[in-house]
């Protein structure tokens, strides 16, 4: 396909990259096939999600899985802006979209790139909280997510990242064509791109630090109370019961715990010019952590929430329907 006249007056940007051509199209045809995988089990898990929300089933019907909800739209934005904003027009796809866009593109896909990552963090830290809530008020915990509490909680997780993506309108941004004939955008002022890295690593320590706290706690006082709440006879027919919900609670934490570390490390690499990180690679092995960070929850719900799983299978006619369930989605697994 030949290309208009205006996809050749871009600068040609500089190829910054090491990675071997053959190595970057398997991680990139990998990252493209989860992202299509991941869509189609999150597209799922949201249908099931408010069909049983307007039908006020109960397990599903908790403040919790309304905050799922919520995630799971950052989640999907996020994986949208990767791929429409930069996957797609650097691997050439739709040219003249983009040139017809201009500039403007390139301004909003950075400023949508830097708010989901600050959306997601909000959202991993007002999950946590909401299990932090059924620990330390766990006769009222319930109040305090209905409501108009519930939309605060949802506001502080979209519009902080809106708010501070705001500071990327400062920064000049150009559209370049790479050598493959892809349209990469750029932020152009690299002292102002640097302090953006600088703002989002503290910000990113301070989250982790908090979900670090959070986490511990829970796991400890979930121990704590298996041991001393319960009479020996019930204690010992629930001791492999509470082993599973300690190691699902420790599993689904140290996933997301995980995953947040490695995008702070990243932060720190190119703040600190460590390993001396160029735009060009921090972006190919962010964007990678990215797509994982927001494709973890569909997985992890689906594994953690026996309720939604059921739900789902049922829905989808491989589970036979059976009496509805009057228990409430378990404390502290998801």
């Amino acid at each position: 396909m030949s290309l208009p006249p205006e996809f050749w007056a871009l600068p040609e940007a500089s190829n910054s990259l090491t990675v071997d051509d053959k190595v970057l199209y398997i991680v990139e045809t990998t990252q493209f096939c989860v992202f299509l995988l991941t869509m189609t089990i999150y597209l799922i898990i949201v249908w099931a999600l408010i069909e049983a929300q307007n039908k006020k089933i109960d397990e599903l019907n908790s403040p919790f899985f309304k905050l799922c909800l919520s995630t799971a739209g950052v989640d999907i934005w996020t994986l949208l802006t990767n791929y429409l904003g930069a996957m797609f027009p650097k691997w050439g796809w739709f040219p003249t979209v983009y040139l017809f866009l201009g500039n403007p593109y390139g301004k909003i896909y950075l400023y949508f790139a830097w708010c989901t990552g600050v959306c997601q963090a909000m959202g991993v830290s007002v999950l946590a909280s909401n299990r932090l809530s059924v620990m330390l008020f766990p006769t009222s915990f319930h109040k305090m997510w209905m409501g108009y509490r519930l939309w605060i909680a949802i506001a502080i997780q979209y519009l902080t990242g809106l708010l501070i993506g705001l500071a990327t309108f400062l920064n000049p941004v150009e559209l370049f064509r790479n050598k493959n004939n892809g349209i990469v955008p750029k932020f152009l002022n690299k002292t102002m791109t640097n302090t953006f890295f600088a703002i989002g690593g503290v910000f990113l320590l301070i989250n982790s630090i908090y979900l670090l706290c959070t986490y511990c706690y829970l796991f400890w006082v979930l121990r704590k109370r298996q041991k001393h709440m319960m009479p020996p006879a019930i204690r010992s027919r629930t001791k492999e019961r509470a082993r599973m919900r300690e190691t699902r609670l420790f599993t689904m934490s140290t996933i997301i715990v995980g995953v947040q570390l490695c995008i702070l490390t990243l932060f720190i690499f190119k703040g600190a010019d460590i390993l001396a990180f160029t735009t060009d690679q921090f972006y190919l092995v962010y964007n990678a952590v990215s797509d994982l960070y927001a494709s973890i929850n569909p997985y992890l719900l689906w594994v953690f929430s026996d309720s939604l799983r059921k739900y789902i299978l049922q829905r989808l006619g491989f589970v036979k329907k059976t009496k509805n369930i009057t228990s409430v989605t378990p404390m502290f697994v998801l």
